[in-house]
């Protein structure tokens, strides 16, 4: 089961965000969670709550914490603020302040459970470990014996 956290209109620059996302990928939630309270940068402080608020959404999807791995995450550029700064002479120059919106996508880790039971079938790789077996001593045999020709 997927769990989708979105956080929105975070004033703060995605190229400031995406370095600390590569961090996260693939591992499971908590362990992210509690490496983001460490993690020196303001995206980390953002992205903990994040984490912490997809938890709490696979809580109330009857999902352990400890089972849900992050599939995907993921930060897009939101509409970005004009604003305008005094230059000299009079002048103006434009400022744009960026903005992100970070989506988180959990996935549970639980395996599928099969109700099919499927028949059990005698191991036929005994037959071939042997002949794998006799195959190897056939060829240093005969490695020795062109050895022993040579000399």
């Amino acid at each position: 089961m997927e769990i989708t956290v979105h956080n929105r209109n975070i004033r703060i620059s995605p190229r400031k965000v995406r370095p600390v996302l590569h961090n996260m990928r693939g591992q499971s939630a908590e362990k992210v969670r509690d490496s983001l309270k460490f993690t020196n940068r303001k995206a980390a402080g953002f992205l903990h709550d994040l984490v912490k608020s997809g938890i709490a959404a696979g809580k109330e999807n009857h999902i352990d914490a400890e089972q849900l791995m992050i599939k995907a995450v993921y930060c897009n550029e939101a509409p970005r603020l004009k604003r305008a700064i005094a230059w000299s002479k009079g002048q103006s120059r434009r400022i744009t302040k960026r903005a992100s919106h970070i989506t988180l996508i959990l996935e549970s880790a639980e395996a599928p459970v099969s109700d099919a039971k499927t028949p059990i079938t005698k191991k036929q790789t005994s037959k071939n470990t042997n002949n794998q077996e006799t195959n190897i001593k056939n060829t240093v045999k005969n490695n020795k014996e062109n050895k022993q020709t040579q000399e």
